[in-house]
């Protein structure tokens, strides 16, 4: 199955005819202007326009553009220069020059900030990496330049690196979210009738026939024949073509798919594109020896072989016109040192016949002698003077190529450094999550499994059940979060994660959870009292707020005595709210206080022997601080603990307008 994956800058198209006036008109203003900033930006526009028809002229026009950039210190042409010159080598298909050029134009983009730029940048190197078949490097690439896109709210940049997120999992086989990254795209695609959105579809029309659901393939690839027949895209016509003959191929009716796999081939042909006629051809011999049809089988047969023929001739012709036009740049850069050294020797015998014969006057001419050397003085001192400013402008030229140097060394030594820090933080992340785990979570998996063995041999009275049970419920409940906790930490301190405030109804929070640890509070007896107004509406994200008065809730149960009460409660103090959350239980020690939000995990067992992970407190002051607000607590041995957090309020709703509070979900992670 095809799938097409877009370089950034390709999304639009154009006829032949129209691509060759605006080549024309690119060239006369060429001509034209005396402005060099408007002159570097054409010849790249001209390098852009020969991508597809012609590489020697596009890197020509590109190197143009590269040196006029030099000349000029114009950072950000140059680094759309070397992104341009990398897209010719990349479709060329010589990716190692495109990787290079494209690297260039990424740490001029770093450094000017161009985010626009870094966006379509990270699109390209990740297409080469996907030509490579490195699918994760390209996955990451493609979602940095997608961040970077919605940051800047550039919408078809965005839908570009979905689409291309979408052709990578399609390579990957998995099928599903290939599908949901590639229609995504196309919903973000403002025109329908672009490149990019013709492209969409029948990528997705191939994905469907790949999936086996060929009739959605079709109503797919039927609308992208009629948008490309329209706006006249043959290439896009010919690749619907293709996909209706394979939608029908999976439907197993081939006599369906033969009308159109020979439109396919015959508009293929008039484009002169050999591989599309290769693949062409390949289709049709298949058909034919399905239909039985064995003479046109071996017809196609043929056809099939003559252009594989020709593409590989075609390969070997365009890299003998790489090497041709690079021994034509090596040989006029010869010939350019060649007359230079003959014009200065021609300058060395002016200079020398000048002085005998100024010497010969200065012997017949004693009057003038004076005048003469005063003369040649002059003439000297302003030679030395050129001589000079040109020796100074050597050495700046090269001073400034030692500098450019000396940034590319300590960019990659940053590069270096910042990856070795990564790698110790996740290797620090590893070793404590395994900690944990060994440690705090086997224990309560262990004790469970000794109370489930009693209960399953009988060993349990009926009357004394109804208690193992409720205690069986708060150990498995307890042994969940605990793991929740454990992998929301891992995932925050390895990726991250995205904070999306909205308003949310704390009193239908503060009852979702009480409901939700009802059963641990009923273990030990524990009352709830809440004092929340109906009007306190949070400005957070709401399954943080929801995770923050989760833990604490459970904190204040596990360290309550049996028959103990909790209080809930919130003030309204401008612009925040302030939540407290208080236990009648066995407090802590002013050690332990102070160390509570050092960024130290501490692990302590619970009134019940419960256990935790000592994460949860980190977790909330770390979603606490997220979202602007602050945690604190207050606390005495014997007599409880307080803990209090302030988030953002927004203004009082009325108690019928409250949303209703829906169940805890994933929090989404980048």
């Amino acid at each position: 199955m095809k799938q097409i994956i877009l370089l950034s800058l390709l999304l639009a198209f154009s006829s032949v005819q129209a691509q060759s006036d605006k080549i024309t008109d690119l060239k006369s203003k060429l001509a034209n202007t005396h402005d060099a900033d408007e002159q570097v930006f054409l010849l790249c526009e001209l390098s852009k326009q020969y991508w597809n028809s012609s590489f020697s002229t596009s890197l020509k026009y590109g190197n143009r553009a590269i040196a006029l950039a030099h000349e000029l210190k114009n950072q950000k042409a140059l680094a759309l220069a070397y992104n341009n010159v990398g897209v010719a080598y990349d479709i060329y298909g010589n990716y190692s020059e495109a990787s290079n050029y494209y690297y260039k134009s990424l740490r001029i983009r770093e450094t000017i900030g161009d985010s626009a730029g870094l966006s379509a940048t990270y699109n390209n190197i990740a297409t080469v990496f996907a030509s490579q078949g490195d699918h994760e490097k390209s996955i990451g690439l493609y979602t940095k330049s997608m961040e970077i896109s919605i940051a800047l709210k550039d919408t078809m940049a965005v839908a570009l690196a979905l689409s291309n997120l979408g052709g990578i999992y399609q390579e990957q086989k998995d099928l599903d979210k290939a599908l949901d990254y590639t229609l995504r795209g196309l919903q973000l695609m403002k025109s329908k009738e672009s490149a990019g959105a013709l492209i969409s579809l029948n990528n997705i029309g191939f994905i469907y026939s790949e999936k086996g659901d060929w009739e959605k393939a079709l109503n797919y690839h039927h609308k992208a024949l009629n948008i490309s027949r329209r706006v006249g895209s043959t290439m896009d016509e010919a690749y619907s073509l293709s996909g209706l003959a394979e939608a029908y191929i999976v439907a197993e009716q081939p006599e369906m798919a033969l009308p159109y796999a020979l439109q396919n081939v015959e508009l293929v042909q008039q484009l002169n594109s050999k591989n599309e006629v290769k693949l062409a051809a390949e289709m049709l011999n298949k058909l034919y020896i399905k239909l039985d049809d064995y003479k046109n089988a071996h017809r196609y047969l043929t056809l099939q072989n003559q252009y594989e023929d020709s593409v590989q001739v075609t390969v070997a012709k365009t890299q003998l016109a790489e090497l041709e036009f690079k021994y034509e740049n090596e040989k006029a850069a010869q010939e350019n040192l060649l007359l230079k050294a003959q014009t200065s020797l021609q300058q060395q015998m002016i200079e020398r016949r000048n002085t005998a014969q100024l010497f010969t006057g200065a012997l017949l001419l004693l009057v003038g002698v004076l005048a003469v050397v005063f003369f040649l003085g002059r003439r000297r001192m302003h030679r030395l003077n050129d001589l000079l400013v040109q020796k100074n402008t050597d050495v700046l030229e090269h001073s400034t190529a030692l500098t450019l140097q000396k940034e590319q060394l300590a960019g990659q030594a940053a590069l270096l450094r910042e990856q070795k820090e990564e790698l110790e933080k996740l290797n620090s992340v590893k070793d404590k999550l395994f900690s944990v785990i060994a440690h705090d979570l086997k224990s309560p998996l262990t004790s469970l499994q000794g109370l489930l063995q009693l209960i399953a041999k009988g060993a349990v009275p009926q009357d004394k059940l109804k208690p193992f049970m409720a205690s069986l419920e708060a150990s498995q409940q307890n042994s969940l979060w605990l793991l929740d906790n454990l992998l929301l930490w891992s995932r925050v301190q390895m990726r991250g994660l995205t904070v999306k405030p909205e308003a949310t109804a704390l009193n239908g929070l503060v009852q979702q959870n009480i409901r939700l640890l009802e059963p641990q509070a009923e273990f030990k007896e524990i009352r709830f009292t809440c004092d929340i107004a109906d009007t306190h509406c949070l400005f957070a994200d709401k399954e943080m707020a929801n995770l923050v008065l989760r833990n604490l809730i459970a904190n204040a149960i596990k360290f309550s005595k049996k028959g103990g009460s909790i209080h809930i409660a919130s003030v309204l103090d401008k612009s925040d709210i302030t939540i407290t959350v208080q236990d009648k239980g066995i407090g802590m020690s002013p050690e332990k206080l102070t160390s509570l939000f050092s960024g130290n995990s501490i692990s302590s067992k619970g009134t019940a022997d419960e256990r935790g992970s000592g994460l949860g407190l980190q977790l909330c002051q770390y979603f606490i601080e997220r979202n602007g607000g602050s945690i604190w607590a207050e606390s005495e041995p014997a007599q409880g603990s307080t803990f209090y957090f302030r988030l953002p309020a927004v203004s009082a709703v009325e108690p019928s307008d409250s949303v209703t509070p829906a169940p805890a979900t994933a929090l989404e992670l980048v």
